[in-house]
Order: C-alpha cells, then sequence, then structure tokens
C-alpha cells in the first residue's frame, strides 16, 4: 500500500486533485474544486475509451461528441491551474447539459442519467438559491424531454445495449462518487471544527487564568506602593525611610512592567498574527544592549552579569531577539541566588550554518517535568529566588517570535544547578 501511494501515477492523480487548489481559499472551496478534478480525473480516460471504440466502429458523429467531451474535462483542469473556478462551473452546469441531451436523443446510450450527476454537482458547487431551482428546473426539463423524444418516431440511431447499461452504471457511479466524496470531507470538516473548539475552549480557558494572574500580581505592588506614598504624604515616614522602600518596590514593578509588556505583545500576536523582518544583526551589540537594560534589576540581587559572545552576526528580526533575550535573561535573573553569576554567550556551530546564544545561570534549575511544563500549552509559573512573580508568558512569547524568524529555543536544566536556555538563529545571510 506504502508503494502504491509513493508511485508516480499517485503522485500525478494528487496533482490533478489540487489543480487550483491555493492556501488563500477556504475549507469547502477548496473542497469543491477537488470534487470537480476527481470528476473529471475519472471521466477523461472512460470517455477516451468509448472515442476510441465508437471510432472503431466508424460512428463519427458520436466520436466527435466524445472528444467534445473529453476537450471540455481537459479545459475545466486548465481553467482550474489558472482560478477560473467560477467559469469552470457554469460551463459543467451549461455545457454537459448540451452534451448529454445531444448524445442520449441522437445514440440512445443513456447519458440522460448523466444530468442526475450534473445535478448532484451543482447542489454542492453553488449555494444561490435561485440558480440552484433554475439548474434543477432544466436538468429535470431535459431529462423528461429525452425521454419523450425517445418514445416517438424522431430518427436516431443507436449503440448496442451494453453501451447503455455501461453509461448508465457510470452514471450512477459518478453520482455516488460526488457524494461520498463530499460526504467524507464534510466528516473530516466537522472534525477539524471540533478540534478548533477544543483549541478555542482551552485558549479561553488559559486567558481567563492569565489574566487572573495577571490582575492579582498588578494588585500586589500597586497596593504597596500606595500605602507607602499615603505613608509618606502623611508624615508618617521619613523620606530616607521611603527610599529603603523603593527598592524592593522598583523591583516589583519591574516584574509588573515586564508582564504587562508580554502580555501586550500576547495579545496583539493573537489578534492580528506577528510579522518578521529578519536583517543581519551583531550578535555581541545586541546582547550589550540587554544587558545594560537588565543591569539594575541584576544588582538588585547583586549578580553580575557576563557577556561572552562572539562577534559574530546572524539572520533574524532585530526586535524579536532582543524580546527573547530580555526574557530569558529576566528569567535567570529571577531564578538566580544573590551574589551568582550568569552567562551569555554566542557561538558558531561547526558547519557555520547557524549561532547559537546561550544564557546560563547557577540557580534553582529545574527537573525534567519541570522543562517539559515550560513549554507546554498551559500557563506555567513559579516564584523566583526573591519571590518574584510572573504569568508564565514570556517563554512562550519567545518560542514564538523566534520561530518566526525560523530560530528555535531549547533548554537543559539541573536541579539545584541551574538552567542554560539556547537560542539556534540561523547565521548571516552573505550578500551576493
Amino acid at each position: 500500500m506504502t508503494n502504491i501511494l509513493r508511485s508516480p501515477a499517485f503522485d500525478l492523480y494528487r496533482k490533478l486533485l489540487r489543480l487550483g487548489v491555493t492556501p488563500d481559499l477556504d475549507y469547502l472551496e477548496r473542497k469543491k474544486i477537488e470534487v470537480i478534478n476527481l470528476v473529471m480525473a475519472v471521466n477523461i480516460p472512460v470517455i477516451a475509451f468509448f472515442m476510441v471504440l465508437n471510432f472503431t466502429n466508424e460512428e463519427y458523429f458520436l466520436t466527435s461528441l466524445n472528444l467534445l467531451s473529453v476537450l471540455s474535462n481537459i479545459l475545466v483542469l486548465v481553467l482550474h491551474y489558472y482560478g477560473k473556478t467560477r467559469e469552470v462551473r457554469l460551463m459543467i452546469s451549461y455545457g454537459f447539459i448540451i452534451i448529454f441531451s445531444i448524445q442520449a436523443i441522437f445514440f440512445r446510450n443513456g447519458t440522460e442519467y448523466f444530468l442526475y450527476t450534473n445535478l448532484i454537482m451543482t447542489l454542492i458547487f453553488y449555494n444561490n438559491r435561485r440558480f440552484i431551482y433554475w439548474m434543477a428546473f432544466l436538468n429535470c426539463a431535459a431529462f423528461i424531454g429525452i425521454k419523450l423524444v425517445l418514445n416517438s418516431s424522431f430518427l436516431y440511431g443507436s449503440v448496442p445495449p451494453n453501451r447503455v447499461i455501461a453509461n448508465t452504471a457510470l452514471s450512477v457511479g459518478m453520482s455516488a462518487l460526488c457524494l461520498l466524496y463530499f460526504k467524507y470531507q464534510q466528516s473530516a470538516l466537522l472534525l477539524l471544527i471540533r478540534e478548533k473548539n477544543t483549541e478555542l475552549e482551552t485558549m479561553n480557558k488559559n486567558k481567563e487564568k492569565l489574566f487572573s494572574i495577571v490582575a492579582h500580581d498588578l494588585r500586589s505592588p500597586v497596593a504597596q506602593l500606595k500605602s507607602a506614598l499615603d505613608l509618606l504624604n502623611r508624615d508618617f515616614i521619613t523620606p530616607d525611610e521611603f527610599k529603603e522602600m523603593t527598592g524592593k518596590l522598583t523591583r516589583q514593578i519591574d516584574d509588573m512592567q515586564l508582564n504587562l509588556n508580554s502580555l501586550l505583545l500576547w495579545s496583539r500576536n493573537q489578534m492580528a498574527g506577528m510579522i518578521a523582518s529578519p536583517e543581519n544583526v551583531p550578535v555581541r551589540a545586541v546582547i550589550e544592549e540587554v544587558v545594560a537594560l537588565k543591569t539594575p534589576m541584576a544588582n538588585s540581587k547583586n549578580i553580575r552579569l557576563s557577556n561572552l559572545a562572539d562577534d559574530l552576526y546572524v539572520w533574524i528580526d532585530p526586535d524579536h531577539l532582543k524580546l527573547a533575550l530580555r526574557n530569558i535573561l529576566s528569567n535567570a535573573i529571577k531564578f538566580s541566588y544573590e551574589n551568582s553569576l550568569i552567562e551569555i554567550s554566542a557561538t558558531s556551530t561547526a558547519s557555520a550554518a547557524e549561532t547559537v546564544i546561550a544564557i546560563k545561570d547557577f540557580g534553582v534549575g529545574m527537573n525534567s517535568e519541570e522543562v517539559e511544563r515550560l513549554f507546554s500549552d498551559s500557563f506555567y509559573t513559579t516564584q523566583g529566588t526573591a519571590h518574584e512573580k510572573g504569568t508564565g508568558l514570556g517563554l512562550k512569547l519567545c518560542r514564538e517570535f523566534l520561530e518566526k524568524s525560523n530560530a528555535r529555543l531549547s533548554v537543559t536544566s539541573s536541579k539545584g544547578a541551574g538552567s542554560t536556555f539556547f537560542i539556534h538563529i540561523p547565521a548571516q545571510k552573505k550578500a551576493r
């Protein structure tokens, strides 16, 4: 079975089936095009066979009608290739009535039953009720008219009875094929809808959890700041005592600002998506910029930040890289002990295809289960060594933004020994 699926013939069948199918089309529209392509792909060899048979039997008029049918089917595939779906459907709806009616009247070959197939395809293709009613009337009128003509004294030729049986069986088979294929696709669509609904329910639960975490975390530093200002304004504490209080408050507000920025970026990404604008970015300079930004936060815990990065360039959106470094470095400070060290390095791989930035801390670390939860769909967070709080959103943003620039994030960690986060980024692009 695997060999059949990989065969050139099956590959050609898949390509024929997807002619005219583009990513911008919705699911049902793509399936409608595939139904038409499926019918045409089956029709062409069958009609071609009868064309040769009729030519051998010197039925030249019927042969010419068969040739017209083959060319029409091929034209449908060609028009689909150029995106002319509306023209294709109109040609099928009207053209097939004419071709099938002429063959049925002049040769009594049972092609009037293909009008059923034509009607079923019309029902699948169109949503306009008036047009559906009109096509139903035309197909039914043509079928009744053909039956009346066949029972009159009108002069016409005929084909062998087995040809009538073959055409009738083929029309029934094509009708069943259309219905079964579309039914199958509708079942697949319903399954997809259920999966999307499950994802949406999970996302809604995550959002509710996220906003409750943010609301809770915002309340504490704002309330403490308000209390401190009230005490200062009422002269219950001196400016020096207030200054002592602001150290802890500053750290809490820094955490709050980081969480709010992460929440804002995440919400923008959820609503409108993100666009990456990669360019050649100097790694060491960007790390220096982020280290300078995070030094006050590190100083509050007496943590030393060491930039060991080589002078390398990478191909990435600079804003996305800075966001990832800010979040990962903030986490490293959050989970590091006082008077410790954080090392940031950047080295090129042996193949020089990518650069790896490593942010290494010597803090609390994680076990394998915690590492796995870190990148799960839920918002996982724990308190830092100084009871800092987070939303569990920062690393999600890092991963999503890095992936937009064909970069990726990985981590190694050991409980009690610290963690190392790796950012794998494509190397710089050479000028042509």
